[in-house]
């Protein structure tokens, strides 16, 4: 049963810290516990924590809590989870298989490798020439976006809260940015913005209103607050190198 337990709890955490809604992490937690054979599953989770409840027929309880650190967003590893979930409750997958592709999961999950920084680079190239900007400047964004990503993903393995390292981020990207159109003929309102896309937290946001349209109260307040709270730092840090240069 512990196994079991920990599969679940497993899915949880998962879910959480790659940025599900509220809703689908409890939906996921029930459909797991029941399709493990526990009799009764509660579940409430929160962006900072999980709380399961498991009952099994002969009335043990196994109740376990589980902090969540950090999160981030990671869209596949949430629809792998759940569909590896719907496939545990059709039977279609034993339990050991399941614990298998969560735990790989759990160790590739995190986007902090040179692909996701490097496609992160194409965004911000896309959003620069979306905004207005040419080829030339959109790879300057481009480059810098994927700088910033790799800068970012440096911050995020030492105990930076997000909102200083969206502040940084803001900060080197329209540092460089400023420093480049002193030398190159490029635009630097526009090339900066789409830079700075990269970190913007749309998805954040996204989840934040469905988890409010859920009935979520307490977790779509809190990510809608949070997502406010990164958007302001990436603000402030460009405003403030955009004033010191004398912009």
């Amino acid at each position: 049963m512990e196994h079991l337990v920990g599969l679940v709890l497993l899915a949880g955490e998962l879910l959480l810290t790659c940025g599900a809604e509220m809703y689908r992490v409890e939906e996921t937690i029930e459909r797991m516990g029941l399709a493990a054979g526990f009799v009764q599953v509660e579940g409430f989770a929160t962006p900072t924590g999980l709380f399961i409840s498991l009952h099994t027929a002969d009335g043990r309880v196994y109740t376990r809590v589980r902090r969540i650190r950090k999160s981030f967003n990671n869209l596949s590893t949430i629809a792998k989870v759940n569909s590896l979930s719907r496939a545990f409750s059709e039977g279609t997958v034993t339990v050991d298989q399941v614990g298998e592709e969560l735990e790989r999961l759990r160790l590739t999950s995190e986007p902090d490798t040179i692909w996701w920084q490097l496609i992160g680079g194409i965004g911000a190239m896309a959003f620069t020439m979306i905004f207005g900007g040419n080829w030339f400047e959109g790879a300057i964004a481009g480059l810098t976006g994927a700088l910033v990503l790799v800068l970012v993903a440096w911050l995020n393995r030492h105990p930076v809260p997000k909102v200083l390292q969206a502040a940084i981020g803001g900060i080197v990207a329209a540092w460089l940015i400023l420093w480049v159109s002193k030398v190159l003929p490029i635009d630097p309102d526009v090339t900066t913005l789409g830079a700075v896309m990269v970190m913007t937290p749309g998805v954040a946001m996204t989840t934040a209103i469905r988890d409010l349209l859920s009935g979520e109260l307490l977790s779509g307040l809190s990510r809608s607050a949070e997502a406010l709270a990164v958007s302001v730092a990436i603000a402030t840090g460009v405003a403030i190198v955009i004033r010191l240069g004398g912009r």
